[in-house]
C-alpha cells in the first residue's frame, strides 16, 4: 500500500518556506576606505547634524556616527579669519535596509541633505541614494555586503553632491 503526502502538509511547507524567504535586515556599514575632500566647505563653519527617520532603527547611533565621521573627515582643513558665519549641514537617513525577493537580496540607502545658511536660509536640499542587488550566494553574508553596496554608493553621490558647493569665500589662509 503506497502512503500519499497529504496535499495539505505540502501547501504548508511551501509556505513556511516562501515566508522564510520573505525577510528584511538592517546592518550597520563598515566606513568607505575612500577619502573624500570636500575644498568648498571648511570645518571651520560647517556644523554637521545627522538624524535617522527611519521608522526601526537598529543599530542607529552607529550609523549615525558612520555618516557624521565620513563627513567631517572630508570638510577642508583651510582655517578662517574675520567674521564668522556658521552654516548647518543636516543629514536625514531615509532608508537603509536589505531585502530579499526572488532569489535576490536588493539593499536601498537613501539620504536627505540640506544646507542651512547662517540666517537659517536654505541654500540646498538634495537627496543621495544607493541601490544595489546581489544573488543569494551566502544567506545573510550576501545581505550584509548588498547592504555596504547601497550604503557606499549613497556616500559617494552625498559626497559627489556636496564637492560641487563652495559656501562664501573669506579670509581663508592654506
Amino acid at each position: 500500500m503506497k502512503k500519499h503526502f497529504p496535499f495539505f502538509t505540502l501547501v504548508f511547507l511551501l509556505i513556511i518556506v516562501l515566508a522564510g524567504c520573505a525577510q528584511t535586515k538592517q546592518y550597520t556599514p563598515q566606513p568607505i576606505g575612500t577619502q573624500y575632500n570636500l575644498t568648498g566647505m571648511p570645518a571651520d563653519l560647517v556644523r554637521v547634524q545627522v538624524n535617522d527617520l527611519r521608522a526601526e532603527r537598529k543599530n542607529s547611533e552607529q550609523l549615525i556616527q558612520g555618516i557624521k565621521g565620513q563627513i567631517l573627515s572630508a570638510l577642508s582643513t583651510k582655517k578662517i579669519t574675520g567674521n564668522r558665519s556658521f552654516y548647518s549641514l543636516q543629514i536625514d537617513i531615509i532608508e537603509h535596509r536589505s531585502f530579499f525577493t526572488l532569489g535576490n537580496w536588493n539593499a536601498s540607502t537613501k539620504l536627505r541633505i540640506r544646507l542651512i545658511g547662517p540666517k537659517n536660509n536654505i541654500i540646498g536640499n538634495w537627496k543621495a541614494e544607493g541601490n544595489a542587488h546581489r544573488s543569494n550566494m551566502w544567506g545573510y553574508a550576501t545581505s550584509k555586503a548588498v547592504s555596504q553596496d547601497a550604503y557606499d554608493i549613497a556616500i559617494a553621490d552625498m559626497m559627489s553632491i556636496l564637492s560641487s558647493v563652495s559656501l562664501p569665500a573669506y579670509n581663508i589662509r592654506k
